[in-house]
């Protein structure tokens, strides 16, 4: 069986704002599959397709202007997540 193949961008915002960015992240067409850590941090897993990465960072740039303080930590192995 041949294992799923994804990327994953971590973000970072203040726990206020995940449901408003969820919100924005759906109404861009569901780009990539987004993921708490944990309750309370703020720091959001964002799995998607080897071939919409780019397009899913050219997204976060312009959520920047609507989600406050939202922060593109970088990019994530699948491995070390406990998915």
């Amino acid at each position: 069986m041949r294992g799923v193949k994804a990327r994953v961008l971590t973000v970072k915002m203040p726990v206020s704002e995940v449901g408003f960015f969820n919100a924005l992240l759906d109404g861009a067409g569901r780009i990539a599959l987004a993921r708490t850590r944990g309750k309370g941090e703020g720091v959001v897993d964002l799995i998607t397709p080897p071939d919409m990465f780019e397009e899913l960072l050219e997204i976060l740039e312009g959520m920047k202007k609507h989600v406050k303080g939202l922060e593109i930590i970088g990019e994530s192995d699948p491995k070390d997540l406990n998915f």
